[in-house]
């Protein structure tokens, strides 16, 4: 090829440069429309996801290896309180805190000795009572209910006096007398005791409403504290600590307990009871029995009707009320038929119970004229609170004609006999 050959011709490389702008912009074009494509999301996708990724699920192997590294039970968990659900329950009624102690009286201007009522190291049982009180009042009246506390600050308060708060408290439906009194305190005993205990007033069969809620409040604390639960009953009658019992609880005329939370005398827990969050894990506990209290039912009955039958017989007849709401099962009986009891003067009766209807029916001799009469009733729903109020004097007028009206509940002054036994506590 001779060198002309080799050599381009203007219009050829004019040809070529158009060729290569043209390739060029194709080029440019192509990865513009590209970019876009993959930038603007589609304004109705044709695909969907069909799976997103999952964690694994545990499984039983999983789950037995945390078994095999348990917390001691006092290791305190991480603080929480939610709003119990079941507070619901609670919405309406009215309830007396009473922080036990303060002023004179084991507060911060007694003159006592400083170890009186106090921990180790001087911590004042009247503050702890007095923390925790006001942090179940907050927790109580965000649930709805009319809080009522015996003292808000470093007062001098008597014991009657307390119970008389309770007895006159004025309850949201117009009637006197609070649903339930609570006592706060914190127990003294020796160095290495921490476990939690609530009392009662009397015998068993004295005041089983108190028990009721002594009992879920018990199992509460210590479940949320973690202190030293089962080596001993969780509740406990106030006559095993002074033959006339506790003199707060033996004053009240409605239902009444006692807390002591947890041992100040012991040294680890003194200096947890300093700390207003720990004293809140106490509020919180009894806030959640008392929860729980009302979510199993106040049980009541009709007020007892007395009625003269052929001149021979006298017939009460009442109308029981398990206390439920009409939840699924509620045209079924809900009341435990073997706890059904009525007694006139301490001699118990023979009675009807009629499940469908929940009428009690019991026949006795005729009372005489310008007598009064004991009436109690006793009765417990399936959840196994059992009734308030259950005691009735009847009152006879000259005529014969019968009327009845709720007491307070038996408050005995004196322990009733003692059989042998053995105290397994250490």
């Amino acid at each position: 090829m001779n060198a002309d050959e080799r050599r381009l011709n203007p219009n050829a490389k004019l040809r070529l440069f158009f060729s290569y702008l043209r390739l060029s912009a194709c080029i440019c074009g192509l990865v513009f429309f590209v970019g876009c494509a993959h930038k603007k999301p589609a304004k109705h996708p044709t695909t969907l996801a069909t799976s997103m990724p999952v964690e694994r699920a545990a499984t039983v192997a999983d789950a037995m290896k945390l078994l095999d590294h348990r917390d001691e039970w006092g290791t305190l968990p991480e603080a929480n309180f939610p709003r119990y659900p079941a507070e619901q329950f609670l919405k309406g009624l009215t309830i007396v805190i009473d922080p036990g102690h303060g002023g004179t009286d084991g507060g911060n201007i007694s003159t006592r000795p400083s170890i009186y009522k106090a921990g180790p190291r001087g911590e004042k049982e009247a503050n702890m009572n007095l923390r925790v009180g006001l942090l179940l009042e907050r927790l109580l009246k965000d649930a709805g209910v009319n809080v009522i506390m015996t003292r808000h600050g470093d007062d001098t308060i008597g014991l009657k006096e307390r119970a008389e708060i309770a007895n006159n408290a004025r309850r949201l439906d117009g009637d006197v007398g609070a649903d339930l009194f609570v006592s706060v305190h914190h127990n003294a005993g020796g160095a290495k005791s921490n476990y939690p205990s609530v009392w009662f007033h009397g015998a068993v069969d004295d005041n089983e409403p108190d028990m009721d809620v002594a009992r879920y409040m018990a199992f509460e604390l210590g479940q949320q504290m973690h202190t030293k639960v089962g080596i001993t009953s969780p509740i406990f009658s106030s006559q095993l600590m002074y033959n006339s019992g506790f003199g707060v609880l033996r004053a009240c005329k409605v239902p009444a307990v006692l807390c002591e939370c947890s041992f100040m005398t012991n040294p680890d827990e003194e200096n947890r009871l300093r700390d207003a969050k720990y004293n809140l894990r106490e509020a919180y506990a009894i806030y959640l029995g008392l929860c729980q209290w009302a979510y199993a039912g106040r049980p009541t009955q009709t007020n007892p009707v007395i009625s003269a039958k052929n001149g021979e017989k006298t017939q009460i007849s009442t109308t029981l009320d398990e206390g439920l709401p009409p939840w699924w099962g509620s045209d079924r009986n809900r009341i435990i038929a073997s706890t059904v009891q009525l007694t006139l003067d301490g001699k118990r009766l023979e009675i009807h119970f009629d499940e469908l209807t929940r009428i009690v029916t019991a026949t006795c001799s005729v009372l005489t004229p310008s007598t009064t009469h004991l009436l109690v009733i006793h009765h417990a729903n399936f959840l196994q609170n059992h009734n308030w109020p259950q005691r009735y004097e009847l009152s006879v007028d000259d005529l014969g004609a019968v009327s009845a009206h709720a007491i307070a509940p038996l408050r005995p002054s004196a322990q009733p006999p003692l059989r042998p036994t053995t105290n397994l506590l250490r």
